[in-house]
């Protein structure tokens, strides 16, 4: 029994010890998958609904000829009209790509398509003074289907999330066909461009 119980013991040891000497080196650039230490939280607080619809402008950041991008989707979650400003900064060059306060109609929404993959730092900021500052990494600027959704509430609250398809992207070979348009990419564009 105990003969069994040692040659068990030895082949784990022997397995452990092996797999790190098989293991290839670390001689391939290191890649930054984690927030950075400067950008805030992406999401704050929960959004049980987010029924922003069609929205009232569009704003583009970058090439919108690049193939991938991220939605940041602020929606005016109140029956009344009002003012929200929005900020969207370029963390690497520390320069605004976006400032606009635009008025929302009730219950309206505002779209901004990033397709520049860099960190940025969003700011949202209703009449009140309750601001929320979000972090959008670069990485969201992939082949995934994804958005982050702020969600401004009657009392100037602010709730945000980030949902995405989370595939594996195939950075090897381009997609065999375009991507379709989607209610939200076709509707109300403006040419604003950063």
């Amino acid at each position: 029994m105990r003969r069994r119980r040692l040659l068990s013991l030895a082949s784990t040891l022997a397995f452990g010890c092996l797999s790190g000497c098989l293991s290839p080196t670390g001689s391939g650039p290191a890649t930054r998958s984690q927030t950075p230490e400067s950008l805030p939280p992406s999401g704050y607080g929960t959004i049980s609904e987010f029924d922003a619809g069609d929205p009232f402008a569009t704003r583009r950041v970058g090439d919108p000829s690049e193939e991938h991008h991220h939605r940041v989707v602020v929606w005016n979650d109140d029956s009344e009209r009002r003012s929200i400003g929005i900020r969207l900064r370029d963390v690497d060059a520390d320069a605004s790509v976006l400032d606009a306060a635009p008025t929302f109609p009730a219950y309206g929404s505002l779209l901004v398509e990033v397709y520049r993959p860099t960190d940025y730092v969003l700011d949202v900021a209703p009449p009140t003074d309750t601001d929320r500052t979000l972090g959008i990494r670069r990485d969201f600027v992939d082949c995934n289907d994804s958005a982050t959704h702020v969600a401004v509430r009657p009392d100037s609250s602010i709730r945000a999330r980030v949902v995405s398809t989370a595939l594996a992207c195939n950075v090897g070979s381009t997609a065999a066909g375009a991507a379709e348009a989607t209610p939200a990419s076709t509707a109300n564009t403006t040419g604003d461009r950063a």
